[in-house]
């Protein structure tokens, strides 16, 4: 590489500071109750909505509703898990 000197590179024993300094930031992972309430509310809908795209009587494919169906499975997960998620 042209340019870069052995010095402009951090050695490992600074690398390791870099990244153990990096772990150490705490995130407040706490949400407030409205912020859980929309998130699970909105995936929940969604799950529904794709629920319902998923009917017989909708047009489309058998295997595009089995598609939507299982999506829509995937999205009520979703919002369950949001809602039991630790506050």
């Amino acid at each position: 590489m042209v340019g870069v000197t052995n010095s402009d590179k951090p050695d490992s024993d600074q690398r390791q500071k870099l990244i153990a300094g990096a772990s150490l930031v705490k995130v407040d992972s706490r949400e407030c109750f409205s912020c859980r309430l929309i998130g699970a509310g909105s995936l929940g809908l969604v799950g529904v909505y794709a629920l319902h795209s998923a009917r017989p009587s909708q047009p489309g494919s058998p295997l595009g509703r089995r598609f939507m169906a299982g999506l829509g499975v995937c999205f009520l997960v979703a919002s369950y898990m949001r809602w039991c998620a630790e506050m």
